[in-house]
């Protein structure tokens, strides 16, 4: 489950941007991931809940938007995209090529915000 490490890696994020702005009880933790990143959200948040038990963070909110698949064709350029992984395989829909696409969103993991309050 690499979402444990995801989750201790974003809370030592978090935890050295609250360090920095003296505060000291997180509210909420704002995580936008690609539909490609390989999370899954349910995971994500267990994992978050099970390492924030116990400590000063404990209650705070991960909020979570997934961000769909975007791709760009090989052919013609047209951009296009779904919801998940099965994207991928879809064909363009001005040239038809199953080929060659780029992705141009989908992969993508970060911190987008987080509210806290001073210590």
């Amino acid at each position: 489950m690499h979402e444990m490490s995801i989750v201790e890696s974003l809370l030592a994020m978090v935890q050295a941007e609250m360090d920095s702005r003296g505060c000291g009880r997180l509210e909420s933790v704002h995580v936008v991931y690609g539909a490609m990143a390989g999370i899954v959200p349910e995971s994500l948040q267990m994992c978050f809940e099970i390492m924030t038990k116990d400590t000063p963070n404990e209650g705070a909110r991960l909020e979570l938007t997934c961000l769909p698949v975007r791709l760009r064709c090989g052919g013609c350029g047209t951009v296009f995209g779904g919801e998940g992984r099965e994207a991928l395989w879809q064909p363009c829909p001005v040239c038809g090529e199953t080929f060659g696409h780029a992705v141009e969103q989908g992969r993508e993991l970060y911190l987008k915000r987080l509210e806290a309050w001073p210590a």
